[in-house]
C-alpha cells in the first residue's frame, strides 16, 4: 500500500498547479508559486517532482494511461487521438486547456508527455512515432503562428487533413 502521506502531498501539489493554471499562463508559474499554494516546503516538492514540467507530464501521463487510448490510433490518426483525449478530460481539464491555449510552454510539456507515452509502447514503431510527432509539432507551430486559427477539438478534421495531405490551407 502506498504511503498515504505521499499520495496526499502529491494530490495537494497537483491541486495547487491546477488552481494556478486557471489563473495564469503556465510559463508564468514558478515552483515557488506551486509550493506556496500547496502550503508545503520547496524540498517536499522536489521529493516528488523534478520541476514544474515533470509535474505536468506526470499528471498528463496518469490521465492518458487511465483513459486506455490506443497507441495505434496515435500513429494513424494523431489529431483524432488528441481530440479523444481532450473530449475525455473533465470540465476542469477543458477549462485549463482553454486557458493555456496560447502558452507555448504548456503545449510543449503536454506534447512531451504524449511522446513519452507513445514511445514507451512496446508495440509501436519508434520511427513512425517520431515522424508523426514531428508532424503534430509542425502543424501546432503553424497554427500558433496563425493566431490559433483552428481549435484542436472542433477542428480535428482540418488538422488531420493537414497531416494526411502535408499541405497547409491558404
Amino acid at each position: 500500500m502506498a504511503d498515504l502521506r505521499k499520495l496526499r502531498t502529491q494530490r495537494e501539489i497537483q491541486q495547487a498547479l491546477t488552481d494556478l493554471l486557471l489563473e495564469k499562463p503556465f510559463s508564468k508559474i514558478s515552483v515557488t508559486d506551486i509550493v506556496n499554494r500547496a502550503l508545503i516546503n520547496r524540498n517536499t516538492f522536489y521529493l516528488h517532482y523534478r520541476d514544474k514540467f515533470d509535474l505536468v507530464e506526470q499528471m498528463m501521463i496518469t490521465m492518458i494511461d487511465q483513459s486506455g487510448f490506443s497507441i495505434h490510433e496515435f500513429n494513424t490518426t494523431p489529431f483524432y487521438f488528441l481530440r479523444s483525449i481532450l473530449n475525455e478530460t473533465s470540465d476542469l481539464g477543458r477549462q485549463i486547456i482553454a486557458h493555456q491555449r496560447a502558452d507555448n510552454e504548456f503545449q510543449k510539456v503536454v506534447l512531451a508527455a504524449i511522446l513519452q507515452l507513445v514511445t514507451a509502447d512496446a508495440n509501436s514503431s519508434n520511427d513512425q512515432v517520431w515522424f508523426v510527432f514531428g508532424k503534430i509539432s509542425a502543424i501546432m507551430a503553424w497554427n500558433n503562428r496563425h493566431n490559433h486559427r483552428y481549435d484542436l477539438i472542433q477542428d480535428a478534421d482540418q488538422f488531420q487533413q493537414i497531416s494526411d495531405t502535408e499541405k497547409f490551407p491558404d
